[in-house]
């Protein structure tokens, strides 16, 4: 969750709770009931806070990026609401029971109740199935009926407030038990089971199985120890205590694993920074040339790279790339994307015979079916003269006379596609002062809030602003023009870009 977000669901948090006491207040002056009003507005104050703080919670600790957990947490606010509307509606029924006048809403109140029972049961149930990870046919039938029960049961409890079928409330707003009275239950009680069942079978810690379970039963024998008296409208508060203790233990299991998670990524962070050239200008006694480049990852490892290395004393081999995916299997497969694209050229082959070789070499063991695009050039430092090939990348960018223009090459398929694939490469002929700009489709696919894309066109619009500049002085201006495009977007690729100048043989 980005800063906004987060201030926007604590306010709707704190206004959530405001509402629900100014709600209470001015039904407590509409009923002008004095004899029982401080005990309600006690109950409902406690109440009320309690929905309020356990929304805080989830809300504010619900910030991580796993979309798994991140989808279970809104299951679970969900449901803390849902309790916290029970509450309140249990706060109603205290207060117009035994009032006749008030036996109508008495009556609609107590189906309310039953409503927000089959929207506790389908919540719970499907917050521990994300969060769990339920799995297998009992599962699938689980999954459909959660939702598909709840229907003719939801259409039972509507049907009883036009006849009493199930229950009632008479004259003096008393409540009375009909025949069908239980069947309004048979919902958790067809749920429950198979629920029980796959919690015990997850493949997942005792502790979190065990707190998931207290869901069902602590409200339980909660009822078994009160005697049935006054269990039905209090149990809501031995459910909270279960959505308390599941969520304190899941989130403190998230918490530990995220900890170790986020130990490997640095780790893997600082592995792949290491392989990236950082150190300008990279061969201080080479002054044919200035280069500079740099890689922000949208993630905390990326699968962007550049590279640059001697071939020998007299051709500068470059590469720009970009590996299919994100995060760490992008990034282990850039690392050895690197490391074989090096290895072929400092055979001494040209660059289409580079990138027929990697590509060679990474089909010949590609389980995981990824694939990178790259570019690959040649630079002779003595001439100028640059040869090039193209895997399925981006266009690059080459200033000439004073403007950059895309450079529209002959593109191959991507490295790790075809075993077969063949490259073929082309000349340039760089003059002192030349430019050539490289980049991952990070930098036209940046979007805005809005979906919009930065464009190649407003890349070279960035570019062209000051095409004279030194190479960190371009990088930094096209950087800028993103930043100011997306503003407060989140980034969604890695943002690679490289630029070389050439300078010419010095005398």
């Amino acid at each position: 969750m980005n800063k906004m977000k987060k201030f926007s669901v604590y306010l709707r948090a704190v206004l959530l709770a405001i509402m629900s006491v100014i709600a209470f207040m001015l039904s407590l002056r509409f009923f002008e009931i004095p004899d029982i009003m401080p005990a309600c507005l006690y109950n409902a104050g406690v109440d009320v806070l309690g929905m309020f703080i356990c929304t805080v919670l989830c809300f504010g600790c619900a910030g991580g990026k796993g979309d798994r957990f991140e989808e279970s947490t809104y299951w679970l606010i969900g449901l803390i609401l849902l309790i916290g509307l029970s509450f309140f509606n249990n706060e109603w029924l205290w207060y117009v029971m035994g009032v006749p006048q008030y036996r109508t809403w008495y009556l609609f109140m107590n189906v309310l109740t039953k409503l927000f029972d089959f929207g506790l049961v389908y919540l719970f149930y499907n917050y521990v199935k994300k969060t769990l990870e339920f799995e297998g046919k009992v599962a699938e039938w689980t999954d459909k009926a959660s939702w598909i029960l709840m229907i003719p049961f939801t259409l039972l409890a509507i049907a009883n407030m036009f006849s009493p079928i199930c229950f009632s409330v008479d004259e003096s707003g008393v409540f009375h038990t009909e025949a069908l009275y239980r069947l309004v239950d048979l919902y958790l009680v067809l749920i429950a089971p198979p629920t029980v069942y796959l919690i015990i079978k997850a493949k997942a810690p005792k502790r979190q199985k065990t707190v998931a379970l207290s869901f069902i039963f602590i409200p339980i024998v909660h009822y078994i120890i009160t005697g049935g008296a006054h269990g039905y409208a209090t149990q809501y508060g031995s459910t909270l205590i279960a959505v308390i203790l599941i969520y304190t233990v899941l989130f403190l299991d998230r918490s530990k694993k995220l900890a170790s998670t986020q130990t490997e990524l640095e780790m893997a962070t600082l592995i792949q920074n290491s392989m990236i050239p950082d150190i300008f200008p990279p061969f201080p006694d080479k002054k044919e040339f200035d280069i500079y480049g740099s890689m922000d990852p949208a993630k905390e490892v990326g699968g962007d790279f550049y590279d640059f290395f001697l071939i020998d004393d007299d051709h500068l081999g470059i590469v720009m790339a970009d590996v299919s995916g994100k995060g760490v299997p992008a990034a282990l497969f850039m690392m050895a994307s690197k490391i074989i694209i090096q290895s072929c050229a400092m055979l001494g082959v040209s660059a289409a015979e580079t990138l027929t070789r990697t590509n060679e070499a990474i089909c010949s063991n590609n389980q995981a079916q990824m694939f990178v695009t790259v570019w690959f050039g040649i630079l002779e430092l003595s001439t100028g003269r640059l040869t090039a090939a193209n895997g399925g990348h981006e266009y690059p960018a080459i200033m000439k006379d004073g403007r950059f223009e895309l450079y529209n090459d002959k593109h191959g398929f991507v490295i790790g596609g075809f075993p077969e694939s063949k490259y073929s490469e082309y000349e340039l002929q760089l003059e002192p002062g030349d430019k050539l700009f490289l980049y991952t489709d990070g930098v036209p696919e940046a979007t805005d809030r809005d979906k919009n894309l930065f464009t190649t066109e407003r890349m070279l619009e960035a570019l062209n602003k000051e095409p004279l500049a030194a190479p960190r002085k371009i990088l930094q201006n096209v950087r800028e023009a993103v930043d100011d495009f997306v503003k407060e977007a989140e980034q969604f690729d890695d943002l690679t870009m490289l630029c070389i100048e050439y300078l010419g043989k010095k005398s």
